[in-house]
């Protein structure tokens, strides 16, 4: 499967996820159900012979880690922000790391990027801004989600830094979702042990519906590998700008489907900036 064919089902399922997460009520805590059952599907008929490829090379063990963990916080933060405003809004600032990953991969790996592919990952971060703050509404509730927000896109800078770097090791897809399946479960406990911690509670007091628990376990984890292995071509920066396609598709749906008609101009016009920037990075990326 080429890079774009990964990135653009990714982003497909990543919409039908994201969807699916706006309709189930906090008290469900969707990530938890989510992660937990795409664990309970995949480990056991991925993990088995990618433990055996940890033993053979310990730098994959050292990304399944660092790449694990933030995920965990990432999660956590991203549970947080959602108490204090609207999915909608705070989901698109967790989303705004592709400058940070560009970054990244120019002072960590000594990747130089183009200029216009710089132009291109900074526009399509400014429309996911524009996309946060639409609403006055809101505006107050972003505010204070904002820190949490924050900490989210820079463990999403993170965990793609490392992504990038296991990708290389990850020859065929089946191998990178064994790689998601072991990170899940680092983050998984991370978000168990902290549910205990502030609810008293190892299990979440509410419970996604079987049909939004069954498309999520399928989707969540797999969108996550197929944009780990478009890395193996792209750099993380282009593939992780690319993958936010799916906020904008969310975006124009919950506007035209969802009835999401609060500050929907400029949600477009933040969705319509996004998608400029992320088809100059795509140009760009379809030369290299």
């Amino acid at each position: 499967m080429s890079a774009f064919a990964a990135l653009a089902l990714a982003v497909l399922m990543h919409v039908a996820w994201n969807l699916l997460a706006r309709q189930v009520a906090s008290t469900a805590h969707f990530l938890w159900w989510v992660v937990g059952a795409h664990i309970l599907l995949f480990a056991p008929w991925t993990l088995p012979a990618f433990v055996e490829a940890i033993v053979v090379d310990p730098v994959l063990g050292v990304t399944v880690l660092v790449t694990g963990l933030a995920n965990g916080v990432y999660f956590i933060a991203l549970r947080h922000a959602y108490r204090l405003a609207p999915a909608g809004a705070v989901y698109p600032l967790a989303r705004s790391a592709p400058l940070l990953v560009a970054l990244g991969e120019t002072f960590v790996f000594g990747r130089a990027l183009p200029l216009v592919a710089w132009v291109g990952v900074a526009l399509s971060v400014f429309g996911l801004w524009l996309i946060a703050f639409a609403t006055r509404a809101h505006a107050h509730g972003v505010r204070r989600a904002l820190p949490f927000a924050a900490l989210a896109a820079v463990m999403t800078s993170i965990y793609s830094l490392s992504d990038k770097l296991a990708s290389v090791l990850l020859p065929h897809i089946g191998d990178t979702l064994a790689f998601v399946t072991a990170t899940f479960i680092i983050a998984w406990v991370m978000l168990a042990a902290e549910l205990r911690w502030r609810e008293g509670r190892w299990r979440p007091a509410g419970r996604p519906d079987l049909r939004a628990l069954l498309i999520g376990s399928l989707t969540v984890g797999v969108a996550y590998a197929l944009v780990i292995h478009a890395m193996h071509v792209l750099p993380a920066a282009y593939a992780v700008t690319l993958a936010n396609g799916g906020i904008l598709l969310t975006v124009v749906l919950g506007v035209l489907w969802l009835g999401e008609h609060l500050g929907w101009r400029r949600r477009l016009v933040g969705a319509a900036t996004s998608a400029v920037g992320m088809a100059i990075v795509g140009l760009v990326a379809h030369g290299m």
